[in-house]
């Protein structure tokens, strides 16, 4: 009898049709060869999939209609059924040395996702049918070292979930046993884990993830540009933990507790906005806002048991109906009110998000950030969580990673990502801007003074 898989759930539902993806840089170790390397991921993968079947499979999606968006599901994936996901590639003539990578610590244009990854991020549109598996890797071995790419479907873990993915897989690189709980708990059923709104129970109001259908527009061409596409970059930005530390103390100066997240937050979108009004891409009185993912494990009433994999993100948006009052504001005010969005996601918003998801025929008309406005918000994903990958033993061969980053991918504008602190306490900012928006900054004499570029 086939093993049934776990499904990805009410949240795994909405149209990603994406990957969640992550590179992680390990120098070679003192006499250790490649296939030692390669024996360690191919051991340590193979027992992840044996723990949890379903990462084993692929995503597929039926039932498509011109009303409805179809269904999800996970299915067995013939190409890892008992063999490992991991893929082998030899980039010592398409990468920089890992010397060379690490001297400039890591940047975008050193991490090609074109070479490192082996699917395609947020931002590239797949086209229908194509193989998508739940859960892939790429060990690219480079002059001195190896950039490791994890790769999630993005319809069947977040990024909160491929985390735990991560854990067990270097627990099983250090030859540990799996906790069985936790093991459990990655099995559990997605589509229960979010209790639905009872009947009469009135919804929470989620207009900010309301957009037109995209189902009339698939396989249509695309209308040729009018005029030349805005160049736009990623970019890494070095926050030292000194100016970390004295962020976070500025944006407490409050009567509210902050979080590093908040003040950073905050102080991106507030020099962004000076930036934006100064140079007349921004009105002063203009409506503008700050979307955030937030994990919504903690929110439920109970909390989702620890270990669980699935896709359960919320967006908590802050907004401001004048785009001067962001620049007038102290940085601790703006941190604050950021802050506050996020209590707004508590177990009633989630379950009513759940129910929504569940109760929309076409679920295209329901994403994050569907009200954002290209060069005037910002849409924050913080990977922070994952701090502990800098000190974490990945096994024979590879130890624990020099840095944690995300390759450089499609462009999706306003896009940013608070990455997890390194050994020195830094954490790194990746940000997708038009390029106006990027000399900007970069020229943003505040911004400077706290903010080091990498590129």
């Amino acid at each position: 009898m086939a093993q049934k898989l776990r499904q990805p759930g009410i949240f795994g539902q909405l149209c990603w049709d994406t990957y969640t993806v992550i590179i992680l840089g390990f120098a070679d170790q003192p006499g250790t060869t490649r296939d030692d390397v390669l024996a360690t991921l191919d051991k340590s993968a193979l027992k992840l999939l044996d723990a949890y079947p379903h990462l084993a499979g692929q995503v597929i999606k039926t039932g498509v209609t011109a009303t409805n968006s179809g269904k999800y599901q996970i299915v067995p994936y013939a190409p890892h059924q008992n063999k490992s996901p991991v893929r082998r590639k030899d980039c010592t003539l398409l990468c920089p040395s890992y010397e060379q990578i690490l001297k400039a610590d890591a940047p975008f244009a050193m991490l090609d996702g074109d070479i490192l990854c082996p699917v395609k991020g947020m931002g590239y549109q797949y086209a229908a049918g194509t193989e998508m598996p739940v859960f892939v890797m790429q060990a690219n071995f480079v002059q001195g070292g190896l950039l490791l790419c994890f790769a999630s479907n993005h319809n069947a873990l977040d990024m909160n979930g491929q985390g735990i993915v991560l854990k067990m897989f270097a627990a099983a690189g250090r030859g540990e046993e799996f906790d069985p709980v936790l093991v459990a708990n990655g099995n559990s059923d997605a589509d229960t884990i979010v209790p639905l709104l009872k009947p009469g129970e009135p919804p929470a109001n989620h207009n900010s993830m309301r957009r037109p259908s995209t189902l009339q527009s698939a396989g249509k061409p695309q209308q040729q540009q009018q005029s030349p596409p805005t160049p736009i970059l990623w970019t890494y930005w070095r926050f030292s933990a000194k100016v970390l530390e004295e962020l976070k103390k500025e944006a407490s100066s409050g009567s509210t507790w902050v979080s590093t997240n908040d003040a950073l937050t905050a102080f991106f979108f507030q020099r962004l906005t000076a930036v934006r009004i100064r140079e007349g891409r921004v009105a002063k009185d203009e409506n503008i806002y700050v979307g955030r993912a937030v994990d919504s494990r903690s929110m439920l009433n109970p909390p989702v048991p620890d270990g669980y994999l699935g896709h359960l993100v919320a967006s908590a948006d802050t907004e401001w109906n004048k785009a001067q009052d962001v620049v007038d504001s102290s940085l601790a005010d703006v941190a604050v009110r950021c802050r506050a969005s996020l209590k707004e996601i508590d177990d009633h918003f989630v379950r009513s998000l759940a129910t929504l998801i569940n109760e929309t025929e076409d679920k295209t008309t329901i994403f994050y950030g569907a009200k954002n406005k290209p060069g005037r918000d910002i849409l924050t994903s913080s990977w922070a969580q994952l701090h502990w990958l800098s000190s974490c033993d990945f096994g024979k061969g590879l130890g624990a990673p020099d840095f944690v980053r995300r390759a450089r991918m499609s462009p999706v504008p306003d896009l940013s990502y608070i990455m997890p602190k390194n050994r020195n306490g830094d954490m790194h900012l990746a940000t997708c801007n038009f390029h106006e928006d990027f000399v900007g900054l970069a020229n943003d004499e505040v911004w400077r003074q706290r903010a080091s570029l990498v590129g």
